[in-house]
């Protein structure tokens, strides 16, 4: 009951919560079951764990999470013929856009088993063809790395030595470059740019760039959402300037920086 009203309430809002200020709705929100099926966006509906911060935040604010993140891939997205959503966690990001484009192709990069079990679900549960799920890694060379996963928020798993998640591990997952899996996939590179990207890795957005060089310097991406967090980008080894550097020496400048979202966004230069 409480969880239909909820749904009720939040599609009468556009498929969001109206915004925290009311006590009303956080108390509504603090009562929802600890897990639930949910209309995420119109014919598209997901299993949620409620418990956890990242499925909490964006199934309570909807196309404002990480805003403008959402808007600027619904501008870029007219004309785009592919999404690569890079460290995807469940979805969410992915889900917006095939519920937007019906054009677009989708390809979501969760090496974490447990959240890539989700998308793999939400994907079948809705035969949304257009998706493609992949449980890997993206780095800047073939390799397998320990997973660090994110202790109440499954948007925290990193390959990096997060100093707060206290070394534990799911084992090694496999990673790869994008450019390896490109021809893996025998996906051809377009003949202008016309691809779009997220990547959100908490930290390890340079390695993913440097594996995705021969695509950027040929242009093949109209924009990218990279996380640009000097906190995980350190443990990881680097740091915002040298991210910024790897994307200007690729050919791509900076258009955009939202500070409040944690994204900064590229475009050809």
């Amino acid at each position: 009951m409480i969880l239909d009203l909820a749904e009720a309430l939040r599609r009468n809002f556009g498929y969001r919560f109206p915004p925290f200020g009311s006590a009303a709705h956080r108390m509504l929100f603090r009562i929802l079951p600890e897990q639930g099926n949910v209309e995420l966006f119109p014919g598209i509906r997901a299993d949620l764990d409620f418990r956890d911060a990242t499925m909490r935040s964006t199934y309570w604010q909807g196309a404002r999470f990480e805003k403008p993140t959402a808007q600027v891939l619904d501008v870029w997205a007219r004309g785009a013929t592919h999404f690569f959503d890079i460290g995807s966690n469940y979805g969410f990001f992915s889900y917006w856009l095939l519920s937007r484009h019906r054009a677009l192709t989708v390809h979501a990069f969760e090496p974490n088993s447990a959240t890539f079990a989700r998308i793999e679900a939400t994907r079948a549960t809705n035969d949304l063809s257009r998706l493609h799920a992949w449980n890997i890694g993206l780095s800047d060379a073939p390799d397998r790395i320990a997973l660090h996963p994110g202790v109440d928020d499954s948007g925290h798993s990193t390959f990096g030595a997060h100093p707060e998640l206290g070394g534990k591990t799911l084992g090694d997952v496999e990673v790869l470059p994008f450019d390896t899996w490109r021809e893996l996939q025998g996906l051809s590179l377009p003949q202008q740019p016309s691809w779009l990207a997220k990547i959100d890795v908490e930290g390890f957005e340079t390695r993913a760039i440097r594996g995705m060089r021969e695509s950027l310097k040929a242009r093949a991406f109209a924009g990218l959402a990279i996380e640009i967090n000097e906190f995980t980008l350190a443990f990881c080894g680097t740091s915002p300037a040298e991210l910024r550097e790897e994307l200007r020496a690729s050919g791509y400048r900076e258009e955009i920086f939202a500070p409040e979202s944690g994204n900064a966004f590229f475009v050809p230069a």
